[in-house]
């Protein structure tokens, strides 16, 4: 069965502009879209590159996309207007519409990538799948695997009071996407780079960059910027399970909680990337229901 058959993903993609679009425009683009890639075209629709949203973090002060810029550019707002996203876009992994449905998800899980763009025969960018698109696939069953198996720990985290420049260089640093505040061992909320995202595009803060007040930007604690619930999950949960919460809610992370204590975080990327290789884990991909079964048949 062809990838283009069942649809999976999103055609065309919620979001994709051209190369020589502004930085700012993917920022405003993902806020609005609530996604976290871009893929890039030329002026045919042929898919030329990829811009996730932890490019646009280290763009805007997390790493050092931008540090080479303050030569050409007087300020950050500067640089966002008229920096081309090719300047900070990644060569995309991608699939064909015709690749087979089960190459799909075994090339998804194998590169453990979190997104695919997908093209026609003649590189026409016509969709995208990401790691939330495979996630919905997998079926409600029990895998006899914990969550402590593959879950990230130990846990990299901040506090509320921290600054909203610090989540971004600690992001960057780890290449995560999600921090968890925690105050006295105790966890308070999560934030995350749509949550950074997001307020950057505000107007108020768009503001504020253009009169280059981008250290009251900087500065700006933890805790004005996460208003979101945080759901968690037990070490000894078995992976199926937590699967399940993260498709309820439709959210890309549980936060590992022992003891009324944060001990690690479980994510999509987790799922992605590590469950096939737990030892006596198959994953068996029923392409007549279009679901994914993930399991330990070896103990």
């Amino acid at each position: 069965m062809k990838i283009l058959e069942i649809r999976l993903g999103r055609y065309p993609p919620a979001l994709f502009l051209q190369k020589d679009k502004p930085v700012i425009d993917a920022l405003k683009g993902m806020a609005e879209k609530w996604v976290r890639h871009c893929p890039l075209v030329d002026e045919k629709g042929k898919l030329v590159g990829m811009v996730s949203i932890r490019d646009i973090i280290d763009f805007l002060g997390g790493g050092n996309k931008f540090d080479h810029l303050k030569k050409d550019y007087p300020s950050l707002y500067d640089a966002l207007n008229r920096t081309a996203l090719s300047n900070i876009s990644y060569k995309p992994p991608f699939i064909e519409t015709t690749t087979e449905f089960k190459d799909v998800i075994e090339t998804m899980i194998e590169k453990g990538v979190g997104a695919l763009a997908v093209v026609d025969e003649n590189m026409n960018l016509v969709g995208i799948i990401s790691e939330r698109h495979i996630m919905s696939l997998f079926a409600d069953t029990q895998t006899f695997v914990k969550v402590k198996e593959i879950m990230s720990s130990p846990i990299i985290s901040l506090t509320p009071s921290d600054t909203l420049i610090e989540a971004q260089k600690v992001m960057t640093k780890h290449r995560i996407r999600r921090l968890p505040l925690i105050s006295g061992n105790y966890l308070k909320g999560i934030i995350t780079v749509k949550d950074i995202v997001k307020f950057y595009a505000t107007d108020e803060t768009l503001k504020k960059l253009a009169n280059n007040n981008i250290e009251e930007i900087y500065n700006t604690p933890l805790s004005y910027i996460s208003n979101k619930p945080v759901y968690t999950v037990d070490p000894d949960e078995d992976v199926g399970s937590a699967i399940s919460i993260m498709r309820k809610h439709n959210i890309g992370s549980l936060v590992v909680v022992e003891d009324n204590k944060p001990v690690g975080i479980f994510t999509e990327r987790d799922v992605v990337k590590k469950l096939a290789k737990i030892r006596g884990v198959e994953i068996f991909v029923d392409e007549a229901q279009k679901k994914i079964v993930a399991g330990r048949v070896a103990f």
